[in-house]
């Protein structure tokens, strides 16, 4: 015995091991990995535009918006921040709120994007709120200074946001 074996002499065992492991190098190498960590790619601000249909967001609601991600360490984490602080948006208006992102978020990492409604009653005689989104755009700042439109949605309304009912809308990437 020489100690040589020809590939057919290979066990099914070694085999097995060597395809998986060729297959989780092609995995971790793959070209949406690199992209979701590429310094071109991670977003540093993001610009969120609304127009409100015709139910008004009235004073003392609030819209927060929240961005869920993973971190290069394979974390799901989330950033969120409120849209209009309280603040009334008229019927048929549009608002825009740009904010500063945490470090560490790239593109090809982002999960999803949230508005979560809290129905505000500025007086005792007020009753709950209902706000209609008709439409709802996201524009990612990336570090190579480059605009990329993340979200781009629109209907009549794109969400109707009730007092005690459909207080949340979200969208995955």
């Amino acid at each position: 015995m020489t100690g040589i074996r020809s590939l057919g002499a290979v066990s099914r065992r070694a085999f097995a091991t060597l395809v998986a492991t060729l297959a989780l190098a092609v995995v971790t190498l793959s070209p949406g990995d690199a992209f979701a960590i590429d310094d071109a790619h991670r977003i540093t601000q993001l610009t969120v535009t609304i127009v409100t249909g015709g139910d008004d967001l009235r004073t003392a609601s609030n819209a927060v918006a929240s961005l869920r991600y993973t971190n290069t360490s394979g974390n799901q984490l989330v950033t969120s921040f409120n849209l209009n602080n309280g603040a009334s948006w008229p019927n048929y208006s549009t608002k825009t709120v740009t904010f500063a992102t945490p470090a560490g978020i790239y593109q090809g990492l982002l999960l999803d994007f949230a508005i979560q409604f809290t129905s505000g009653q500025p007086d005792i005689f007020s009753t709950g709120d209902n706000w209609n989104m008709n439409a709802i755009t996201v524009t990612a700042r990336m570090a190579d200074g480059s605009n990329v439109i993340i979200i781009s949605q629109a209907g009549s309304p794109l969400h109707r946001f009730q007092s005690d009912t459909n207080t949340r809308w979200v969208t995955a990437f």
